[in-house]
Formats: structure tokens, sequence, C-alpha cells
């Protein structure tokens, strides 16, 4: 199984790097990213889609530009027409925060989230629950709420979203999912690293699901493993990758306003 992470916020592409970037996806990639307001913004989806196709181009050994992706119903990015090498590969990818994460597998379902733990501007804890009363069930909200600090509830809420975007995105459904369905029973984070973690669906203890967790620079990462298809790993790890480590287009993007686009937004809000 492949996981990546690609820290966004320290990458401050180059011209060269963004129009080797852009000429590795396709026309409307290009131009949906072109969209953004931010810098901040474009560059997680950039590395999103490298991320992809990096994993793609290590696993059938085709140019990374050579991939046409597009999206199912539920908004989950597909190969169309893809090489026998990768026909049964399952694939997802997020950015939240300083991070973009991705993870794949050729033997399972795959669901992928990232958050960052930080709280909403002009807001308290408690007004920020208020709004997401309906996600969580009484055993996660009772969860949520005994950690001893404002800052401990805020982790454990971040918590279990990421693992209920995991699952949602893993199964195909996205949000329209009903959250309250699904109830995670929180295993003990170890060094970072949690593997113990468990789901119910409509009160029925699912086996089927692995979940594995891991906090990074105040980010949970949380990797939904589905169809019982476990790894044999004994350990669980994420690779963290540069801009060196991705597989992108050895020519530049012929239009060199793709950069001046991307060079005068500002970083973020």
């Amino acid at each position: 199984m492949i996981r990546h992470i690609f820290k966004t916020s320290t990458w401050h592409p180059t011209e060269l790097e963004w129009l080797r970037a852009a000429n590795t996806l396709s026309q409307p990639e290009r131009e949906r990213i072109c969209q953004f307001m931010y810098k901040r913004d474009a560059k997680q989806s950039m590395a999103g889609r490298l991320l992809m196709r990096s994993c793609f181009t290590q696993l059938s050994g085709e140019p990374p530009e050579s991939f046409h992706l597009s999206r199912d119903e539920s908004g989950k990015p597909f190969i169309v027409n893809p090489p026998a090498s990768l026909a049964s590969l399952s694939f997802n990818v997020s950015h939240a925060g300083d991070y973009a994460a991705f993870a794949a597998s050729t033997s399972a379902k795959i669901g992928v989230d990232v958050m960052k733990i930080e709280l909403r501007r002009n807001t308290t804890v408690q007004q920020f629950f208020g709004h997401m009363k309906k996600q969580f069930t009484d055993f996660e909200w009772q969860n949520i709420r005994s950690a001893p600090t404002e800052r401990g509830k805020l982790a454990n809420f971040y918590r279990h979203w990421c693992l209920k975007e995991s699952y949602v995105k893993a199964i195909g459904t996205g949000l329209k999912f009903g959250l309250q369905r699904i109830q995670f029973d929180l295993g003990a984070l170890e060094d970072g690293i949690c593997t113990s973690t468990t789901v119910s669906v409509d009160e029925v203890v699912d086996l089927d699901w692995k979940f594995e967790e891991i906090l990074v620079d105040n980010h949970f990462v949380a990797v939904a493993v589905g169809d019982g298809k476990f790894s044999d790993e004994n350990s669980v790890s994420i690779e963290l990758l540069g801009f060196n480590d991705l597989a992108v287009s050895e020519d530049t993007l012929g239009d060199k306003f793709y950069f001046v686009n991307f060079n005068e937004k500002k970083e973020c809000p």
C-alpha cells in the first residue's frame, strides 16, 4: 500500500517547477487550478494531482501526463481506460491545512483524509461544536468532550471527522451517507499512530475495515482500508515527498502566463 504526503505550505514553486507541473495535467485540470483565488489552494490542488500521477507512473511505468482522470458521481477520481497494471487500483487524495495526502492499494478499497487541528476564526469550541451536532453519535460526542482541555476536545473532534471522511470516501458515497450511521470507537494513539480504531455501521461493528491514523505536525491523517484485504505490514508509516520526488513532465507548459497568474495571487486570505 502506498501512503504519501506533500507539505504544500513550504512549497514555493519556481516558474520552472510550476510550468513542468502544469504540463503534466490535462487542460481542464489546469483551468480548474487557475481559478483558485489563493496560492495555498492552487498548490494543494496541484500537489494532489501530482501525487496521484506519481503513483500511477510508479506502478505502471507510463509517463505521468499520459493518464486521463475523471470523477464518479460522488466526486471520487478514477483513471479513464487504465492500463492493466492499474485496473485494480483503488486510490484517494485529500488536502487541508499544510498538507496534501494520498493513499492507494491494488488489493483493498482505500479512502484518505487529512485535517488540521484548528479553530475557525471568530468562534469558540462550543459554538463550533454546536454547528456540527448532527454529524456524530452521542457516544462519539461523549468521547470528543471527554478531553480535559478545549484543545484536546478540538483534537478529538478532528480525529473523528477525519475517520468519517476517510470511510465515506472509501465506500464511494461521499458525505451523503448518513454520518450518524457510522460510529467510531477510538483506539489509543501511540507515538502519533493508531491502528486499533473500529467502526460500527448501523450499530454493528464492521471488522472488514481497518483504519490507520497518523498524527503529523498538528494534522490527523486517516486511511480507511476496506474489504478485509489488509496488508501484512507490521507497521504504519507515511512518506513525506518533495517536489523532486514527484513524477512530472520533463517539458514545461508553453504558456508562461500560467505561472504569472499563479504568482500574482496572495498566499492565503
